[in-house]
Order: structure tokens, then C-alpha cells, then sequence
């Protein structure tokens, strides 16, 4: 029984131990631990470079975010319905056909549909938008304390918040 206890506050204490990561911590070794750690995530770190990517793979060149690394290009392809794995078997499926590194300006126009009752058609408009992306993120590391339900209703809980700012290409 005594070896059963001290094998549990052994376990305990390592589990605890596991998050050794704060506010002092830097953005790598928070990288580092989020690799190993699957309870850990990170919310609000998205940029938008044409898709979200993670923040922490941007850096500003200019006018302009451009990812430090290379992103899959996909296009939607036929093929024989054997070696169609994206669950429908219809013949078709989006095959990686190259890799490139993205840039988006970080202000840019979008359009934005605007209703005025209740999303009806005929009273809809499109109106141009500008938007600004933030290059200083306010970044929330959190844990999971508690796994549940098919859907993942995770309770999660903030360990700390952290500023990200987006450094400048090199």
C-alpha cells in the first residue's frame, strides 16, 4: 500500500511538474512545450495570409505577412475511385500538387454582405470593408483539465496570457 501511494505523488508530482512553462517563458520553448504537451493550446494567434495560419509562422516583410516556412498547395483532382480517400468515393479528391510560401497584405478590402431583414435576399447588399490585421497578438496558453463527450466539450482553463509580436523577415 505504501509503495501504491508513493508511486501516485510520484505520478502526481511529475503531471504537475509536465506545464513547467509561464509569462517569463520564451515563444520557443512555449513551442517546444505545446509539442509535447497535448493538454496545452494556444487561442488567438491566427493571421490571415488568403487562409488562418499560426502567427507564429509569419513575420512582416514591407507591406506585407509572409510565412517563414512552405504551405501544401491542393487542387481538386479525378481519380479512380480506389484511390479516392476522402470518405465519399465519388471519384474525385484534393491531391497535393506543390508547396509555397504565402504573402497577404496586412491591410486589405474585403466584401461583406450586409441584410437588412433577417437575411433575405432581396434586401442584401454588399459593402467594401477594410481590415486591419493586428501585428502584436494577445496570445491565451491554455490547459485542458478535463476531457468529455464525443464533440470534445474539453473544459479548458488559461494558464496565462502572453504578447506575441510579429517579428520582421530577416
Amino acid at each position: 500500500m505504501k509503495k501504491l501511494m508513493t508511486l501516485v505523488i510520484a505520478l502526481l508530482s511529475v503531471a504537475t511538474l509536465a506545464t513547467d512553462i509561464n509569462e517569463n517563458s520564451t515563444w520557443e520553448e512555449i513551442r517546444d512545450e505545446l509539442k509535447t504537451d497535448w493538454s496545452l493550446s494556444l487561442s488567438g494567434y491566427v493571421s490571415f495570409l488568403g487562409r488562418p495560419v499560426s502567427s507564429l509562422d509569419v513575420c512582416i516583410e514591407g507591406e506585407n505577412f509572409k510565412t517563414t516556412r512552405k504551405f501544401p498547395i491542393y487542387k481538386f483532382v479525378r481519380v479512380p475511385r480506389h484511390m479516392d480517400h476522402d470518405g465519399d468515393r465519388d471519384g474525385y479528391t484534393w491531391k497535393k500538387v506543390g508547396e509555397e510560401i504565402l504573402t497577404y497584405p496586412i491591410v486589405y478590402t474585403t466584401q461583406e454582405r450586409v441584410c437588412r431583414n433577417r437575411n433575405r435576399d432581396s434586401n442584401c447588399r454588399y459593402v467594401t470593408k477594410v481590415v486591419e490585421q493586428d501585428t502584436v497578438k494577445n496570445v491565451s496558453i491554455m490547459k485542458t483539465v478535463r476531457r468529455a463527450g464525443r464533440d470534445r466539450d474539453d473544459v479548458k482553463k488559461v494558464l496565462f496570457k502572453k504578447e506575441f509580436v510579429i517579428p520582421t523577415c530577416n
